[in-house]
């Protein structure tokens, strides 16, 4: 069998990977997250190749969802991404998740659909997109913005996990858009094989895109600013237990 590319996605909500040859489908399959992602999802790489009557080493390319999203599971995507691409020499890209996303929805041409992904408890991940020649170009740069303004951004069509929180859903309502259902939350077989199209081909290591401090950052710099905010007569106590 010749050489074979692979597509990762684990950004949100689900694990995904696809094995192609010369652009035709021979696999797909896709599970919940689990907390020790790797071995599963190696596994099942293995399993799919070994039913498919081929190995892991003829996997040359190695496409992965760079984020933004859920910061466990881009890591994990690139670093797998990374480690096939040393051990057969092979070469990887990065997929924007948005955009993967965005062709869930075959808008009509110059239709605009409006990403929106969870970020924080009071932010959102944003990129528009417009539908040109059948492609869905990015019409700026991807964004953490409040919820408050989502309101004045303009298209005919939202979706995304961003969109599913009461509070996001009273801005939106006068706001004249199609919320699009939660179905098309997480990016479909198809949108993937869609980015693939464009990605560039590399060498170099997938940078994954966060927007966000990771939980465990954001759990340590609280922490730091409780305990410079501690009063200043909290060491007392334990400072008198030295004193005869």
């Amino acid at each position: 069998m010749d050489e074979l590319t692979l597509i990762l996605n684990a950004a949100e909500k689900r694990l995904q990977f696809i094995l192609l040859q010369d652009e035709i489908l021979l696999h797909a399959e896709e599970s919940e997250p689990q907390k020790n992602g790797t071995d599963p999802l190696l596994s099942h790489i293995n399993h799919a190749c070994r039913q498919l009557g081929t190995h892991p080493n003829r996997i040359k390319k190695i496409a992965a969802t760079a984020g933004p999203g859920n910061f466990m599971g881009i890591r994990l995507t690139a670093a797998i991404a990374g480690a096939f691409c040393r051990a057969n020499n092979g070469m990887q890209a990065s997929i924007n998740y948005m955009q993967a996303l965005a062709y869930n929805y075959f808008a009509k041409e110059k239709e605009i659909i409006h990403i929106v992904t969870a970020g924080t408890r009071e932010l959102v991940h944003s990129q528009c997109f417009q539908y040109i020649n059948g492609m869905a170009q990015a019409l700026q740069e991807i964004r953490l913005i409040p919820f408050e303004q989502l309101s004045g951004i303009p298209c005919e069509f939202c979706c995304g996990s961003g969109i599913r929180t009461e509070k996001v859903q009273e801005i939106l309502k006068n706001h004249g858009c199609a919320l699009l259902p939660s179905s098309f939350d997480s990016p479909s077989i198809n949108s993937l094989l869609q980015c693939l199209k464009t990605v560039q081909w590399q060498k170099e290591d997938i940078s994954p895109l966060y927007l966000k401090e990771c939980d465990a950052v954001q759990y340590r710099r609280t922490a730091g600013e409780k305990s410079r905010r501690k009063p200043s007569g909290a060491g007392t106590p334990a400072q008198s237990m030295n004193t005869p």
